[in-house]
Formats: C-alpha cells, structure tokens, sequence
C-alpha cells in the first residue's frame, strides 16, 4: 500500500505543552484511503533542538511516522502472509539529504523490527517548527549514561545497575507513551517515586514523553522500540555519552518456541540483530553514541541475581509490570484484578527469573487453570512453552534456528545458544518447583 506523509502543524495544548503533528494519507489495497498522524510531545526534547546534531530530530520524526503507520493498518485484514504487510512510505522529513542515500538500510532495519515489508523513500523540504524551552538546563547537567526506562523490571534492573555501579555519574532516564496505552506511565511514576528517596541526585526523570498515533487499529506496536532510542539519542548526543538498553537476553533472543512462532510471536524489540544494524545506520548518519543491551547474553533470572543491589529490588519489584497482556483482566480466571495476567511469556520469564526471592507480582492465572485449559486462546503461551521444554533440542539445533533468525555473521553465536540452554532451564525449574503433578507428568519428568 502506497502512503505519504503530506503535512507538519503545530498544535498548542497549554503552557508548555507543544504538539508536533505529521500528518499521513494511507491508500490501502482496496483504494479506499485512511488519515492519520504522528504526534510528538515537544517538551522537554525541544530543549535541546540545537544543542543535538539535528538529525537526530529527523530520526525522531521518523520513527514517529513509522510507530503511526504500524498502528492504523490492521495486520489481520491487510497481511499478505497472515502476518507481514506491504508499506511504501514516501515521507518528506528534515534532513532528507543524509537519509536518501542510506534507503536500503533503514528499510532492511525496518522490515526486520516490525516483520513487515517496508519500502520509504525520504525527501524534502520539510520544515518543522520547535519552541524554545528555557528552563531544564540544571536538570541534565552532568549526564554519564541514558538508560531506557519503561516501568519493566529489566529497565528498572538497568538502572539500579548504573546507579550503584557509578556513584559519580548521573544516569538519564528517557521514556515514552502513547495515551492508549496508559500502563507504562503510570508503572514509571510509581519506580520514580521510590527512586526519590533512594537516589535523589543520582539521576534524571524529566518524564514520559508522549508520542502517538492519530489511529489505533493494531496493537503489535513491534516499532515502539525505535521511538524510545530516538529520544535517548537526542539526550545522549547532547550528553556526549551512550544510551543502555536494559533487556534480558532470553527476550532479546526471543529464540521461538516453535517454527510457527518465528514471526508473529517473535518481537525483535532488542533483537542483537536489530542493535546491529541500527549501530551501522547511526554511524552512517553521523551520530557518535553507541547503543547497547548489556544484558544481552543474560537471563531474567541471572539479571535478579546480579543486580547490584538485590535487596532494594526485590523490595519495590512489584511497582514495575511485564505483562504484554496486561489490560485482558476478563481473560485472568484466577485474579481479575491482578497486574500480571499470568499467561503470557513475559510474565513467564518474570515468575521464572524470581523464583528464590519474594514475589510479590500478582498474576491472573495459575499454572493448573492454563493447563485445564488446552485449546482455549489464553492457554497457547503456556502450552506452546510446554511442548518446547519437552523438545530435546542440541546446540546445533539451537544455532540452526538462530541462523534462520537472520544471525549468519556471529562470531559468538555458541553465546546465544547456552543463553537458550539456560533460559530452558529457568522455566522448567518453575514449572517444577510449582509441583503439580499433571504438567510435570505431561512434561515427563515423572
């Protein structure tokens, strides 16, 4: 489907509170055409619009775009293989002259990220207007790190991480939301709230920032994770430092439970392969900070185990979330009120990495309610997790489908594969020390 973007506007919604509006026209398959844009919440990032290289607005603006396209157009009405769709974007955006040559790039990054086929083409002029903000400078004076913060336990991992690791830096933290979907915010002012007494000084919260789209018809959003790596950026650029991505490797990885799973149910969020090429692109373009997982080849459990301070932690663990179902309380049969809906793989890999500390996450389904429930939509993570620890899969089965993941060039792939190894260790330890008898019976451990 063809689609452009065809217009920037300004929108004022209050003292200090600009809105940056792209506006795309989206011609779908059958003709018919669909309006929708991109909105940019401009403070507090506009602060440093001339103190950051201003391509790093222009990635912004991109990855803005690009999260809007991939929430208007539904997947199940418009995919040409049940899951991947056909975009050509042609988008007028700053700086067009220093993406145009490196098309190619941006559109295998993209395709790769979101599972999609996308094919944009940048070109300009295109002028954007962005108020000056006066105020803030104290607030990010002193920088040494940014960090992305999304209210999850492996960013709050990451930042406790840097912040006891560096007693003399200061760590930013960058985060975004979209107004439909209103769970991070909220899971990152309350992590704020107990980082106020603890760390006070330590680090910079300036808060989420909005970014979102005209339309909501889709809600695999697998772009999101570029937006909050263009914001990051424009901070570290600033900064002259380095932007940390802290996530667990075995959700990184992603390795699929099945070859059905390969695409659909396989985000790339953190991908080493997306980290990758998105390093090329920013070299490309001429951006210096390097972005970075360090906790790539580690899993959620061994990121709680070595978190630098465990204690504190465990201790406010329960004000962070997980959940990719998180809004589904109709589904959780056990907890309708729960956090956690318990039945999902995050929150799998979540009760896995906490087994030995106090668990304080409540979670909408039990383990015994999902395996009474074969065949039924909210049981397939838990039996499609089943079957795969039930799988007596070698190392060299494990770097087979790794390869076919798009890892050819890892030198390290043997790395990834022991990640694999130990991630199906810390289930299967879960689901044994749940003791029942019918699922280690199925899983024949009895």
């Amino acid at each position: 489907m063809k689609i452009k973007t065809t217009s920037y506007r300004t929108l004022n919604k209050g003292k200090k509170d600009f809105r940056l509006l792209a506006d795309i026209s989206i011609n779908l398959p059958d003709n018919s055409i669909i309006e929708t844009y991109a909105e940019i919440q401009l403070h507090p990032i506009a602060y440093f619009y001339g103190k950051s290289p201003n391509i790093t607005f222009s990635l912004l603006i991109l990855s803005a775009i690009v999260y809007a396209v991939d929430r208007a157009v539904k997947r199940n009405e418009y995919s040409i293989d049940g899951w991947s769709r056909e975009f050509e974007v042609e988008i007028n955006i700053p700086e067009y002259e220093v993406l145009h040559p490196i098309e190619d790039k941006i559109n295998s990054l993209l395709s790769f990220l979101t599972g999609d086929y996308w094919t944009c083409h940048f070109k300009g002029p295109a002028r954007v207007y962005y108020p000056r903000y006066r105020s803030g400078s104290s607030l990010i004076d002193g920088i040494t790190q940014v960090s992305l913060f999304s209210g999850g336990m492996d960013s709050l991992i990451g930042a406790i991480d840097y912040i006891e690791n560096h007693p003399e830096g200061k760590l930013f933290l960058t985060s975004h939301y979209d107004s439909y979907m209103s769970g991070p915010k909220s899971d990152q002012s309350k992590l704020i709230k107990c980082f106020k007494s603890k760390y006070n000084g330590k680090y910079c919260y300036p808060g989420a920032v909005l970014v979102q789209p005209g339309l909501s018809n889709e809600l695999s959003c697998r772009s999101r994770s570029l937006m909050f790596i263009s914001l990051a950026l424009i901070v570290a650029e600033y900064a002259a430092c380095d932007v940390i991505v802290p996530e667990n490797g075995s959700v990184s990885l992603n390795f699929p439970l099945s070859a059905s799973r390969r695409a659909s149910c396989s985000t790339r969020t953190t991908h080493p392969k997306f980290l990758r090429q998105l390093g090329e692109i920013l070299k490309l373009i001429g951006i210096k900070a390097e972005v970075s997982n360090p906790y790539e080849k580690r899993t959620k459990g061994e990121m709680v185990q070595n978190c630098a301070n465990r204690d504190y932690l465990i201790h406010i663990v329960d004000k962070s979330n997980s959940c990719g179902k998180r809004g589904m309380h109709q589904f959780m049969y056990d907890n309708h009120s729960a956090t956690h809906c318990g039945h999902c793989m995050p929150c799998m890999y979540r009760k896995a990495a906490l087994i030995g500390n106090v668990d304080n996450t409540t979670y909408g389904n039990r383990f015994i309610t999902l395996f009474n429930k074969k065949g039924d939509k909210v049981a397939e993570d838990f039996y499609a997790m089943l079957d795969f620890l039930k799988k007596d899969l070698t190392i060299s089965d494990i770097k087979r489908e790794l390869r076919i993941a798009g890892m050819v060039n890892f030198n390290d792939l043997d790395d990834y594969a022991n990640l694999v190894v130990r991630t199906r260790t810390e289930l299967l330890n879960m689901i044994m020390k749940d003791n029942n008898y019918s699922i280690t019976n199925y899983l024949g451990k009895i």
